[in-house]
């Protein structure tokens, strides 16, 4: 069996500036052990510096192989301390899980005020729509009964007049065209 050492240092930034902090001594290292049966280092390990394939671990998933270990080696100070890291995470959590249906909430609710405001704005072209048609409906109905008394007075002076000369037949045609 083969003991490796890397480096592991984990930080987390809580929102009111409280840093959350898992180490394994006051050097920041933890040691993890590897075993392989022939000894040889296998090829994959977080202090490779070559390896382009190298994933990022999960803070959670560090912090629970920390907890193993911990366990494991009976640290009950470390288990402590990752014990109240992984109580803060579920607490920002639930408190991201809030947020987040407080926003769906005020989301739906800024939906609903946006149709209701589509629906009134096309409520108030439809009824301009009708206003304006009725406007020039009634203007022009208040132009041709205003001109009622004018035509029926044309018609009256037409039946009067009796054609006797040329000057009174031309004035005779210039009232047919009206």
């Amino acid at each position: 069996m083969m003991m490796k050492k890397c480096l592991i240092f984990i930080k987390f930034t809580a929102p009111k500036g409280d840093n959350v902090q898992l180490m394994d001594s006051s050097d920041g290292a933890v040691s993890v052990e590897d075993s392989t049966s022939d000894g040889e280092e296998s090829g994959t390990s977080i202090d490779d510096e070559g390896d382009a394939e190298e994933k990022p671990v999960s803070a959670i998933i560090a912090s629970l192989q920390l907890y193993k270990e911990a366990l494991a080696s009976n640290d009950e100070s470390k288990v402590a301390e990752i014990e109240s890291f992984l109580k803060y995470i579920e607490d920002e959590k639930i408190g991201l899980e809030k947020k987040v249906a407080s926003l769906s909430e005020e989301l739906s609710a800024e939906k609903v005020r946006i149709l209701r405001i589509s629906a009134d704005f096309e409520n108030f072209r439809k009824r301009t729509d009708r206003e304006r048609i009725s406007l020039v409906t009634n203007a022009q109905g208040e132009v041709v009964e205003s001109l009622l008394p004018v035509v029926d007075n044309f018609e009256r002076a037409k039946t009067q007049i009796k054609v006797e000369t040329e000057g009174e037949e031309k004035i005779n045609n210039s009232y047919q065209s009206i």
